[in-house]
């Protein structure tokens, strides 16, 4: 949206809201100058998550420790004790923890328009805060889950080296990856609410497709570069190796492949969003 101001007859002043017309319509100083919103939103989803719940954080822990071990109990006979040399357990709880924040932040920015449907249709306001602050605020589920991390370290013996100096390298990434994601879902379910019905399932598939219980190793070379095109596997295995495994080469190529997948993911977005921000409020 762009806002112009201007005064009809030297006196009364005027403020037009106008949609964007070109790329640069993209309002990001606004998004800046109402941090204040994006912080309110943050804390009112977190606060909503976890009032008046019995067991909120509980559950938050539990959902990826079980995971691990469930799946530990099943898979460790057929993949090993360890993968890469990193016992099995640990494995795949890093990977879960990214998992989990992917699942919950999608789940609720594909339906954060629609929630928002009459703060969209009644308040001017940069409408990717909107999205942006739901998977803000999902970071919380994320750090409570990595909260658990350091004990599991300690259990197993697993001491990280200076590879965890590239840990915020790798969060950064998941995060933008995951709000690329979420516009997309967000944008169509405002249209199409099947969206919201499907993404269960196409967060089943998305997990068997990306390492979660399996290292990305087992790709066959030649397509790892296709694999990697799934902007999930390079934050996995980067988060993995900063964590985990510092005796092997960083997965650059994963990351730089997963690292432009994501760019082309978020700015084709950005366009399809500019494009359809103006009848936004009409179809939802």
């Amino acid at each position: 949206m762009g806002i112009e101001n201007s005064t009809v007859d030297g006196a009364i002043p005027v403020v037009r809201v106008r949609p964007p017309q070109a790329w640069n319509g993209f309002v990001w100083r606004e998004m800046w100058d109402r941090r204040e919103l994006v912080v309110a939103l943050v804390k009112r989803d977190i606060q909503i998550r976890y009032r008046q719940t019995v067991a909120g954080v509980l559950w938050v822990l539990g959902q990826p420790i079980v995971t691990t071990i469930v799946l530990s109990l099943l898979l460790m006979r057929l993949t090993g004790s360890s993968q890469a040399g990193v016992p099995y357990p640990l494995f795949v709880f890093v990977a879960l923890i990214v998992w989990g924040y992917l699942n919950h932040a999608l789940t609720r920015a594909t339906v954060c328009f629609v929630e928002h449907s009459q703060l969209v249709q009644r308040v001017y306001l940069p409408r990717l805060i909107l999205p942006f602050a739901t998977v803000v605020a999902a970071l919380a589920d994320f750090f409570l889950a990595f909260a658990v991390l350091p004990f599991l370290l300690l259990w197993f013996q697993v001491m990280p080296s200076w590879a965890i100096l590239a840990l915020p390298l790798v969060i950064g990434l998941m995060i933008v990856t995951v709000f690329a994601l979420g516009l997309w879902l967000a944008l169509f379910n405002a249209e199409f609410r099947d969206i919201a019905f499907a993404l269960p399932f196409l967060l089943q598939i998305g997990m068997f497709v990306s390492p979660i219980f399996y290292s990305s190793e087992i790709v066959p070379l030649p397509w790892r570069w296709v694999y990697a095109l799934n902007p999930i596997v390079g934050i996995v295995e980067g988060m993995r190796w900063a964590l985990l495994n510092p005796t092997t080469p960083p997965p650059l190529l994963l990351m730089w492949i997963s690292f432009f997948s994501t760019c082309i993911i978020l700015f084709i977005g950005l366009y399809v969003f500019q494009r359809r921000e103006p009848m936004l409020a009409d179809v939802i």
